[in-house]
Order: C-alpha cells, then sequence, then structure tokens
C-alpha cells in the first residue's frame, strides 16, 4: 500500500480511537445529568473527518474509473460499497437487538415499528426518512451510503470541471456545513446533527465527501513545499487542533482544520509517517469500521461497573480500559470473520460473472 494511503489510514485508526473515547468519557447519573471523567471537546467531530477521509479514497480509486460512467460500471461499484459496509452492520446490528432483547439498553423491541426495521435492514436511518436505528452511530454509515449514490455528481463537480468550478463546489460544502451547525438540532454540539427525522445528517455527509474530493484535486499543491515544511505543517495542524480544543467554543474551526489534516498527511511526509503510519495506528485504521460500530456496545457495561465497584474515576477508567481491550479484539474478529469474507462474498455472488474462457475442441484423429 502507497505511503501516503498509510498515513491516512493510520488518520483514520486514531479517529476510531478518539470517537471511542468520546462516546465512553460521560457516566449517566442515576439521579440525573452526567459526570465527565474524561472528556474530549468536539469528539463528534470524528465522523466528519470519516466522511472527509472517505471522499478522498473514493477520488484516488475511482477518479479515472467514472470518467466515462455507465450505468453498469455504477452498479458494480456500488455493489462494492454495499459488500465493505453492510455484512459487518448487518452481524453487529443483530448483537444490538439481542441487548435489547436482553434488557441491556435503555430501549425495548417495541418501540421500533415496521418502518424501523425495515429502514434499518435497508440500511437508510442517516437519510431523514424518521427512521429510528438500532445502531444509534450507524446513521453515519448510512449517510456514507447515501454519499456514495450521489458520488458521480459530487465527482464531476470536484474532480472533471474547472478549478473555478471546484472552488464553487468547496464553497457550497462549508455553506452545507454552516447550514448544518445553525440548524439547532445539535446535539453535543452545534454540528452534532445525527437524528434521523431530517436530512442534515446526510447533507453534513455529503459536504464532507465534497470535500475530501476537493481535497484529493488540489492535496498536489503540498509537494511544491519542501519536506520539512511539511513536517512542520503536520505538527502545527495538530497543535492548532488542540489549542482549538481547549479554547474554542465553537466547532467550525476545528472542523476546518480537517481539510488540512487529510492535504498534507496525503503527501507521506516524515512527519505524517511517523504520526500516523505506525503499525498500532495502521492496524486500527483497518479494524475503524468494525470498531466504530461495535464500541457502544459497552458504554453501558462500564457504567454498571462504574455503579457496582465504586463510584470513582478510577473505577470507571479501568472499566472503560477492560472495555476498550474487548472492543479491539472483537473488531478484529468482525475484519476477519465478517466485514472481509461477507465483502467477498457479495461480490461473488451478484457481481458480473468473468466469461470461463473456452475449451478448444480436441481435433479428430
Amino acid at each position: 500500500m502507497a505511503a501516503d494511503i498509510r498515513a491516512l489510514t493510520g488518520v483514520r485508526g486514531v479517529a476510531a480511537a478518539i470517537i471511542v473515547i468520546y462516546h465512553f468519557g460521560d457516566v449517566q447519573l442515576s439521579t440525573g445529568g452526567t459526570a465527565s471523567y474524561f472528556r474530549i471537546p468536539f469528539g463528534y467531530l470524528i465522523v466528519d473527518l470519516f466522511f472527509m477521509l472517505s471522499g478522498f479514497v473514493m477520488a484516488l480509486t475511482y477518479r479515472d474509473a467514472f470518467a466515462q460512467l455507465t450505468l453498469p460500471k455504477f452498479a458494480t461499484f456500488m455493489l462494492k460499497r454495499v459488500a465493505r459496509l453492510y455484512p459487518a452492520y448487518f452481524v453487529i446490528g443483530l448483537f444490538y437487538i439481542a441487548k435489547i432483547a436482553a434488557g441491556l439498553s435503555g430501549e425495548r423491541l417495541e418501540m421500533y415499528s415496521a418502518w424501523d426495521w425495515i429502514g434499518n435492514l435497508l440500511m437508510m436511518s442517516g437519510w431523514g426518512l424518521h427512521i429510528f436505528p438500532v445502531i444509534g452511530v450507524a446513521w453515519a454509515a448510512s449517510a456514507e451510503m447515501g454519499s456514495y449514490l450521489l458520488l458521480p455528481i459530487l465527482m464531476a463537480f470536484t474532480l472533471r470541471r474547472s478549478p473555478a468550478i471546484c472552488a464553487v463546489s468547496v464553497a457550497a460544502a462549508l455553506l452545507a456545513i454552516y447550514v448544518v451547525s445553525v440548524s439547532g438540532r445539535g446535539s453535543g454540539g452545534p454540528l452534532d446533527v445525527v437524528n434521523g427525522n431530517s436530512f442534515y445528517p446526510l447533507l453534513r455527509a455529503v459536504a464532507g465527501f465534497a470535500l475530501g474530493l476537493s481535497i484529493f484535486r488540489f492535496a498536489g499543491v503540498v509537494d511544491r513545499l519542501s519536506m520539512r515544511t511539511q513536517d512542520a505543517l503536520v505538527v502545527g495542524i495538530l497543535v492548532a487542533i488542540l489549542t482549538i480544543g481547549y479554547f474554542s467554543e465553537s466547532d467550525l474551526p476545528m472542523y476546518l482544520l480537517f481539510i488540512p489534516l487529510v492535504a498534507v498527511p496525503s503527501r507521506g511526509g516524515r512527519a505524517a509517517q511517523a504520526l500516523f503510519g505506525g503499525a498500532l495506528v495502521y492496524r486500527l485504521g483497518i479494524i475503524s469500521y468494525s470498531i466504530y460500530l461495535i464500541h457502544p456496545l459497552f458504554v453501558s457495561f462500564a457504567v454498571r461497573a462504574w455503579r457496582y465497584f465504586g463510584q470513582t474515576e478510577a473505577v470507571f477508567i479501568a472499566a472503560s480500559c477492560v472495555c476498550f481491550a474487548i472492543i479491539w479484539a472483537l473488531s478484529e474478529v468482525s475484519y476477519r470473520l465478517v466485514e472481509m469474507p461477507g465483502r467477498h462474498a457479495i461480490v461473488a455472488w451478484f457481481g458480473p460473472k468473468q466469461a470461463s474462457p473456452r475449451v478448444a475442441a480436441a481435433p479428430e484423429r
């Protein structure tokens, strides 16, 4: 795998670890409210970084394949995207249903209507269709699937047209993000809009994809900088993210910093490789999708352990660390036994069949 993609995979791995810690950060108190033992400011924005990374990778992978788009070619593309996302989504979703049925969550199976079950089965909970999700965080995977459907249009305006048109597309994407931020529907912050009762989550994903495609188009500008300057930029971006996370009250500056966080490491500089190209973070990036889907299953178990063994910070951190280890192990299992086999099986079953070579007839004697 190319060094630049390895670094971006590492960025994805670090992002997956951050969002797990973010969701474990608040303990639900029995008396109401929350206690925060470790809080990551604007941690909900990690999904927006995922959207940008996905858009970048789609541009890298399909920029030539979509140059002359046909319906069969697009159908094959969507089949591969479904094969990438659906197997883990379906299997892990069964565990969420089992947890609900066992009374280990705050939900009941009776809460779900027939429309909810259909929408969850078809992975449409993030499309603004008023579908109550079985996997709460799966709105992002659903919105990403919706972005794939729009990918040829997004590519046409970001990769196929003039730089000026691409710049207009970037402006439109940023305007869309601003609209989401002022919608008043955010929970953890202005941009934390996840409820499937509006189209804003899908708009959030499409905007991130458009920015990722545009980053791919213009990221070559970074190559004009010296290696030392690129290294300094990587460090500077990370310092800026930490500073804004600590001091800023708005999440928009953090969102904007994700753009160079994708662009600069994509060039494979020394600092990017040192920080994001290591075996550990790279592996986390490989299994990040399963990590993302699995980790909410265990938040309640950490809270239960906290309540049972003593409501102290040390107890909650210890319980969370145990959950982190289990999430990591199960994500490896999911990747090896569900994601990859499922991907190959779906493509093999439903993909275009290769014509078998004809066997030459034996000459007559």
